[in-house]
Parts: structure tokens; C-alpha cells; sequence
């Protein structure tokens, strides 16, 4: 799905919630990389939701929640963010505080259930407890945190303006190999799923395309 599109369905919803769109709007002065990043991974997690049957409301906070997950980067220097080396110390820290920086600035909606604070803490905790900030394992990680921790690392490898790029099938494999690790391999094998189900629908439209053009030829 184009950006264009994406970026229309968040403004659709930003429409109805004004709070929400102005953070968007600071996000996407503050870097936009980030922005861009943000609504990439709330497409993608979107799609979960859905696949896993989520309602319509439980979809909605989710879909919120991903597009803010990673508001708390507006604390974080533009310098750290563009970093493309290994940071030093400090640095390091500091951007690994976003979630609670994030959790901080959307206290309101977080205590109105727009947005599912958990999920922001959580969406940088891996499975084996080597994530940030709190270095959760297992089961102390939700649904949510993992579907969003998938997402958001889905689009950081396939998003061709960072310096990975990778192909929608080489990041999938990426994610296999940190199933269970960093990974819920259910959603991983999902990711998948709905990945194949995108080109297999690709394939269709364009052979039916093919064949209205057979036609035409066989019928000039």
C-alpha cells in the first residue's frame, strides 16, 4: 500500500481527534523519518488486528496506539535519531527512554483507554529479555506490545529510505530467524500469511488485467 494511502487513512482519524493530530503534526516537524516510520507500522498493525479478529473498537486503539507509540522521540535530539553508527553511551540511553518519554506524553489518553499504554512501554522488550527499557521477558509482554514490536521492526527493514531496504521476503526471513527470540513466532507466521495473501491478490488483479487486454486485442 502506497504512503500516500496510509497517510490519508491517519488523517481521516486525525480529523476526528484533534489532540491526536497535533502530536502527529510535532512528530512529523520534530523528524520525519520517525513519522513516516510511525504510519508504516500502524498499516501493519492494522492488518494484524485484524487477521486476529479484533473489534472495531479494540482495532481503533490499536491502530492509535501504533501511529503514537513513538511520540516520546520528540524528547530525543534529531541528532541521535539521524544516527546511522553505533551510539555512544549516553546516546544510547538517552533514545531508549523514548517508550517512557512516550507513556509521559500520552498520560491522558493512556487514563481514557484511547491508547494502550502498555503497548508503548513495551513495543523495544524482547521475548528473551534483552529488549529495553525494562527488559521484560515472555509473559510479561501483551499482545499488543508484541504485535507492535513485529510491526515496527517490519517496516525498519523494509522501508527503502533507511539504510537496511530490505525486500518484503528477506525482512520476513529476518523475522524466522528471531522467532521465539525476539519475536512471537505466531505473529511472525501471520506477518507471513498476510504477506503471501498481498501477492497472491497482486498476481490476480494483474492476470485479470492481462486477460481484459487479450480480449480486446482478439476483439479489435
Amino acid at each position: 500500500m502506497k504512503l500516500e494511502l496510509i497517510e490519508q487513512q491517519a488523517a481521516a482519524m486525525a480529523k476526528l481527534e484533534p489532540q491526536a493530530d497535533f502530536l502527529l503534526k510535532r512528530l512529523k516537524r520534530h523528524h520525519a523519518p520517525t513519522y513516516r516510520q510511525s504510519l508504516l507500522t500502524a498499516h501493519h498493525t492494522l492488518q494484524l488486528a485484524k487477521a486476529l479478529g479484533y473489534t472495531d473498537k479494540e482495532q481503533q486503539v490499536l491502530y492509535r496506539t501504533a501511529l503514537l507509540h513513538d511520540i516520546g522521540k520528540l524528547h530525543i535530539s534529531r541528532d541521535i535519531l539521524d544516527n546511522r553508527h553505533r551510539l555512544y553511551d549516553g546516546a544510547l540511553l538517552q533514545l531508549q527512554e523514548h517508550p517512557k518519554l512516550g507513556a509521559g506524553i500520552l498520560e491522558s489518553f493512556i487514563a481514557s483507554g484511547e491508547v494502550d499504554g502498555e503497548a508503548v512501554l513495551h513495543h523495544h522488550e524482547n521475548l528473551d529479555g534483552t529488549g529495553y527499557p525494562f527488559g521484560l521477558t515472555w509473559k510479561s509482554i501483551s499482545l499488543n506490545a508484541r504485535i507492535l514490536r513485529i510491526a515496527s521492526n517490519y517496516t525498519t527493514l523494509t522501508d527503502e529510505r533507511t539504510s537496511i531496504g530490505l525486500s518484503h521476503q528477506e525482512a520476513l526471513e529476518e523475522l524466522y530467524c528471531w522467532s521465539d527470540v525476539l519475536f512471537d513466532a505466531e505473529l511472525v507466521e501471520l506477518m507471513n500469511h498476510l504477506y503471501r495473501e498481498h501477492v497472491q491478490s497482486k498476481r490476480e488483479k494483474e492476470d485479470a488485467g492481462y486477460d481484459v487486454s487479450v480480449k480486446r486485442n482478439r476483439n479489435s
